[in-house]
């Protein structure tokens, strides 16, 4: 049976927001609450493997006030379709993105600091859980530092600097070797494989690095995920970047069993990046943008704004929420942002008929 105009109409029209309704209060109101029932102390959580993340209120302050610096970075890379289900391959393709350190691969080392030599000694079975061997390490190293003798034997490889340095030059110039990535990506400390109930095997990081992941072959690009807000702007730009806020928040949500109509997620990620790049909600973004004084002064730092509005002579012409309900004057939205208007003739007909009664 087909709907009738009406029902469609109707349906179409049933989702949409009232006129005047104040959708940026519901979304504050919907979001604040359970944001003050979290736990504080849930910071972090141990994922798949040990993989940890941030999660809980602290992930969700993360978010909103765009910090550059993701606390605790992850990555879930996904494998093209062809090779997604063959766990040799994966795993090929999770030593190319693990980054592995050259301390890593040791059972130990022994340094001469006066002669200016190092001796590496390996482990085989960690060079063969990795796919490599000392010749390989020998000369990675010999292409990355400048200025010294490398030779190797069996199962080890002997450093020496060609010149002299002190005592604290050289211990650093150590460190920097052990320290020295001989294979994978840059900021990836930890990989691990896992398997979705699809069958299908995908690669879990500690760290992230997008720009670099994605060069790698096998890798499907479509269906890589950060949760670095960052890093996706960087790559994917600033409609992916929206998306991820909106689903990163909703995820977090859910996790400490709070749901939450989308619509007003939706409307936070879509207000921190409107403008193309990303801004954080607290002063230093959207609430410190304001051009209201009052509405700047309502959230923090209230008399260094009246200071700086009085220095520079600002005006507020009260058109926003905050500063009209800090005068009490009527606010601009439900009711009061209807405004009635009637035809001088109409008016005369009204006043005429109460003249007569």
């Amino acid at each position: 049976m087909s709907e009738s105009k009406s029902e469609k109409e109707y349906k179409k029209e049933k989702p949409e927001v009232s006129y005047g309704e104040p959708v940026g209060v519901v979304a504050a109101q919907s979001l604040g609450e359970p944001a003050t029932q979290m736990v504080l102390k849930s910071f972090h959580t141990a994922g798949v493997s040990s993989v940890v993340t941030t999660t809980g209120l602290p992930r969700v302050i993360e978010i909103i006030d765009a910090r550059k610096r993701v606390k605790l970075p992850v990555m879930r890379i996904r494998a093209e379709k062809s090779i997604a289900k063959d766990y040799e391959k994966v795993k090929q393709l999770k030593q190319k993105i693990e980054e592995i350190k050259l301390k890593s691969l040791l059972t130990n080392y022994e340094e001469d600091i006066k002669s200016g030599t190092i001796k590496f000694n390996f482990n085989r079975e960690r060079l063969s859980e990795n796919s490599l061997t000392v010749s390989q390490v020998a000369s990675k190293i010999s292409k990355h530092f400048e200025g010294i003798e490398l030779s190797t034997e069996s199962g080890a490889i002997t450093v020496k600097y060609k010149s002299k340095r002190d005592a604290k030059n050289m211990r650093t110039a150590f460190v920097h070797i052990l320290n020295f990535a001989v294979a994978g990506i840059a900021g990836i400390s930890k990989a691990v494989v896992q398997q979705s109930e699809d069958g299908a095997f995908y690669i879990v990081t500690s760290g992230s690095n997008m720009a670099k992941v994605i060069e790698i072959e096998g890798v499907d690009k479509d269906r890589i995920y950060s949760n670095d807000i960052f890093e996706v702007l960087k790559v994917y730009g600033i409609e992916a970047t929206r998306n991820l806020i909106a689903s990163e928040i909703q995820k977090t949500l859910l996790d400490e069993g709070f749901g939450i109509g989308f619509r007003h997620i939706s409307l936070v990620a879509d207000t921190m990046t409107y403008t193309g790049i990303i801004r954080s909600i607290g002063r230093h973004g959207i609430a410190g943008d304001k051009a209201s004084v009052l509405a700047r002064a309502a959230y923090e730092e209230t008399v260094k704004h009246f200071v700086n509005a009085s220095v520079f002579g600002e005006r507020d012409l009260l058109k926003g929420v905050a500063e009209n309900i800090l005068i009490g004057k009527q606010i601009a939205v439900g009711t009061g942002r209807i405004k009635l208007a009637v035809r001088k003739e109409d008016l005369k007909k009204i006043k005429s008929s109460y003249s007569e009664k």
